[in-house]
C-alpha cells in the first residue's frame, strides 16, 4: 500500500533549510477549538479526560492481547476513544485546499478524514472535504481486467474503534498541505488516505479524522522524512496557541534521548527509574520490562491525556506524595473516580514547592514533571495527581502509559531511523521562529 511523497513548496525564503512540514496542535480545551465550551469546568474536563484515557488504555491492552482485529492493506483499528484532551493538528487536502482538524495518534498508521457524500458526520468540525470538487483526487483502486477491458474499483477503507465506533469508505489519493516556519506552503503530492463516507460514533467525536504518526510503512511520518515532533505547551490554558507538531527532516530533534522499540504499532522506551525530589523511588529491577508473552512495558502516547504505573510503582508514588503533603491539605473525594489522589487546595498558590516528579529513561534521558504536570487543577480548590493506577482498567497484562500531561513543557522529537525518542524540556513558543 505505498504512496509517493513528492513536495512541492511556495515560500518567502529560499534558504535550502530542511524543510519543516507545521501543523499548529489545537486541544478541545482551547479557545481556538470549533467547539470550545466556555462555560465547562475543570471538572468537566478532567472527567472526560478520565473516561478518555481510561478507553484509551483498554483499546491499547486490546491491541496487545490481540483483541482487536490486527491491521492489514486495508484495515485499520484506531484510538477508541476521541472526546478527552486529544491533540489536534490543522491540515488541509485537495485542492482547492480544505482544511480538516484531526487527531495525531502515535498508536496509528493510517491517515484518514470524513469525506462528502458522509452518513452521520452532522458535528464535523468545519468543511467536509469533497473529493469530486479537489482537481488533484485520485480514486485508489484495484485494476481488474477480464475480456470486455479494464475496470477499477474502489479499495474499501475500514477503521474500527474498541468502543464499538467505526468508519467506512475507500481509499484515494490526494494533496495534502501543510505551513512552512517561513510562513509559506508546502505541498505532499499523491499521499494515500482514507475517506470516511459512513461514521459510526457514540457521542460527538470533536475531529474530522485521525493522523498516523506510528512508525508502520503506511504512516504519514514514515513517508515524510521518517523524523516528527511534537510541542506541548500548557494544557490547562485555553490562550497558549503554540502547540505545535514538524513533519520531515526539519522536525526538532533536540534534547536528551533514548531508544524505543516498536511493539503491536505502540513506541515502547525503557524507563529505569522514578524520583521524586532526590528521593530515588525503591523499584523492582524488571519492573517496567516488556515480558515475554508481550505485556508490561512503558510506552508514550498522545491518545492519553492521564498517565498509568503499574500497581506497585503507583503505590510508592502515592504514599510518597501522602508523606510530602497530606499533612497539609484536607483529602477530596472525586465521585466514580476513588483511585485518584486529591486534595483540596490550589497548585499555584500551596504547591509552588512541591518536588519535581523525574522519570529516568535508559542513556540518561529524563522527563520531569513539575507541579503542572504531576498535578491537575480539577475545580477552584481541589486539585489531583494525574498518575493512575493501571489495576483501574479490568485487563490481564498492563502495560504502562507516558500520557499527554506529563509531556507537557516538552518537545518530543522521533527519530523513525535510528528508533530514537528526545525529550527537550521548553517553552513551545521558542520553536515557532
Amino acid at each position: 500500500m505505498a504512496f509517493s511523497t513528492c513536495f512541492s513548496s511556495t515560500s518567502s525564503n529560499s534558504s535550502v533549510k530542511p524543510q519543516r512540514l507545521v501543523s499548529r496542535l489545537i486541544h478541545p480545551g482551547s479557545i481556538h477549538h470549533p467547539h470550545y465550551k466556555p462555560h465547562a469546568t475543570a471538572q468537566d474536563r478532567i472527567q472526560l479526560d478520565i473516561q478518555h484515557s481510561a478507553a484509551r488504555l483498554a483499546y491499547i491492552q486490546a491491541r496487545i492481547e490481540g483483541s482487536l482485529a490486527s491491521n492489514n492493506d486495508y484495515k485499520a483499528s484506531v484510538s477508541p476513544s476521541l472526546t478527552g484532551r486529544t491533540i489536534l493538528a490543522n491540515i488541509s487536502i485537495g485542492q482547492p485546499p480544505i482544511p480538516q482538524l484531526v487527531v495525531i495518534d502515535t498508536a496509528s498508521d493510517i491517515f484518514w478524514i470524513m469525506c462528502s457524500p458522509c452518513t452521520n458526520c452532522d458535528n464535523h468540525l468545519g468543511p467536509l472535504f469533497d473529493p469530486s470538487k479537489s482537481s488533484t483526487f485520485l480514486p485508489h483502486c484495484k485494476v481488474q481486467c477480464l475480456f470486455k477491458g479494464c475496470k477499477c474499483d474502489p479499495v474499501p477503507f475500514y477503521a474500527s474503534y474498541a468502543d464499538s465506533s467505526m468508519a467506512s469508505g475507500t481509499y484515494g489519493r490526494d494533496t495534502v498541505v501543510f505551513e512552512t516556519t517561513d510562513e509559506g506552503t508546502s505541498q505532499i503530492i499523491d499521499v494515500l488516505f482514507g475517506c470516511g463516507h459512513y461514521i459510526g460514533y457514540s457521542s460527538d467525536p470533536g475531529h474530522n479524522g485521525i493522523l498516523g504518526l506510528n512508525s508502520a510503512a503506511e504512516s504519514l511520518a514514515t513517508k515524510i522524512g521518517r523524523k516528527f515532533s511534537y510541542c506541548i505547551g500548557n494544557l490547562a490554558d485555553p490562550h497558549y496557541n503554540y502547540n505545535q507538531l514538524i513533519l520531515g527532516e526539519g522536525a526538532d530533534l533536540e534534547g536528551f534521548s533514548t531508544p524505543f522499540e516498536v511493539h503491536n504499532g505502540f513506541y515502547y522506551v525503557t524507563m529505569e527509574g522514578i524520583s521524586i525530589g532526590e528521593k530515588r523511588l525503591d523499584i523492582a529491577p524488571g519492573t517496567f520490562e516488556i515480558k515475554e508473552n508481550g505485556s508490561g512495558g512503558v510506552i508514550i502516547d498522545t491518545g492519553s491525556t492521564i498517565s498509568y504505573l503499574v500497581d506497585d510503582v503507583h503505590k510508592l508514588i502515592y504514599k510518597e506524595v501522602r508523606n510530602l503533603i497530606g499533612w497539609s491539605f484536607r483529602g477530596a473525594m472525586i465521585e466514580n473516580s476513588p483511585w485518584m489522589l486529591c486534595y483540596y487546595g490550589s497548585i499555584s498558590k500551596d504547591l509552588a514547592g512541591f518536588p519535581v516528579v523525574t522519570f529516568h529513561f535508559a542513556e540518561g534521558a529524563d522527563l520531569a514533571l513539575d507541579s503542572g504536570s504531576f498535578f491537575s487543577q480539577i475545580s477552584n480548590d481541589i486539585f489531583c495527581m494525574t498518575i493512575g493506577p493501571a489495576s483501574n482498567i479490568d485487563i490481564k497484562s498492563k502495560p504502562s502509559v507516558v500520557g499527554l500531561l506529563a509531556q507537557q513543557s516538552y518537545n518530543v522529537g522521533y527519530d523513525l531511523v535510528n528508533k530514537y525518542v528526545y525529550f527537550q524540556r521548553i517553552d513551545c513558543e521558542l520553536l515557532s521562529g
